[in-house]
């Protein structure tokens, strides 16, 4: 799922920022448009860039995010093994009889399979490379431009993950057992679950300040996720003392959560996982302001 860095084509981030030809500036009758529209119009724009890269390259990125088939097939086969499809119902803990395990996996690999790993490899190079001092004296935020940047591939590996993933489970277990409020809940909460993973992708790639290199982080957080999130075995069906040390991380709120929202909208849940990953969402915004601030006085006191 590694696509490459991000790295524009045929336009300057610059030229965005450029007056209309034709623009009379103070001209009566033409309200300027707000700080935050402008601000929020820079990453837009390097969003579309990166899209537009992506989506040159069609074929080669649906190649490289079909290895999702694989992988679930390959789940639902040790699922199969070691549980079998007659007692999934039988199993304490979550109401899942087999169809609706199937859907939670499916759901499961979705959030696994989309996203850019390498988000963090690229913060971490441009630390190391010394190109953060360039990216910073450009009229935008850094963090905020990688965000945009992240968005463009999360988008378009979703796009490619959940039908990947809904057909298979269709497939596999010869029924739809998802609603339209539950497909509508569960890409609210892929949305929330985005911006944690990029919050944790941050916090390791700005830790290059401080130590030589983070690369291993990209794995384990990927790790962390799918096995203590529960995106492999639900939640459910963990022993009660291990389930509520697990639920003191935000790993659940981005992988057990979300997939439950497919095959269960009920209004407590998707309750319970707006507020899990707001608090979250504040938690881990704070600490990567914070390192972020941190190291960009380190930067300064450095000569950067």
């Amino acid at each position: 799922m590694v696509h490459g860095p991000w790295r524009p084509v045929g336009v300057t981030l610059s030229s965005f920022f450029k007056p209309r030809r034709g623009a009379i500036p103070g001209a009566r009758g033409i309200a300027p448009r707000t700080s935050l529209v402008r601000e929020a119009g820079k990453y837009w724009s390097i969003f579309r860039i990166e899209l537009r890269q992506l989506t040159a390259y069609t074929w080669d990125f649906v190649l490289s995010n079909g290895t999702i088939v694989l992988f679930f097939y390959v789940l639902l086969q040790v699922w199969k093994v070691t549980v079998g499809p007659a007692a999934v119902s039988s199993l304490n803990g979550e109401a899942l009889d087999w169809t609706k395990l199937i859907w939670f996996l499916a759901a499961a690999q979705t959030l696994y399979f989309a996203v850019q790993t390498e988000a963090q490899l690229d913060i971490e190079n441009d630390v190391i490379s010394g190109n953060i001092v360039i990216t910073l004296a450009r009229p935008y935020d850094y963090l905020m431009a990688r965000f945009a940047v992240v968005m463009a591939n999360t988008v378009l590996s979703f796009a490619v993950a959940f039908p990947a993933a809904f057909i298979v489970a269709w497939i596999a277990s010869g029924a739809i057992a998802v609603r339209p409020l539950g497909v509508v809940a569960f890409i609210m909460a892929f949305l929330l679950r985005s911006l944690l993973y990029f919050a944790l992708q941050a916090i390791a790639g700005l830790a290059t300040f401080w130590i030589e290199r983070s690369t291993a982080f990209v794995w384990i957080i990927g790790l962390l996720i799918l096995t203590f999130g529960g995106g492999a075995v639900p939640l459910g069906f963990w022993p009660a003392g291990a389930r509520a040390a697990v639920e003191l991380t935000p790993f659940p709120v981005m992988m057990y959560y979300p997939a439950k929202l497919l095959i269960d909208p009920e209004p407590s849940l998707i309750m319970a996982t707006l507020l899990r990953g707001g608090i979250w969402l504040l938690i881990l915004g704070g600490m990567v302001w914070l390192i972020y601030r941190r190291a960009l006085r380190r930067l300064d006191l450095n000569g950067g």
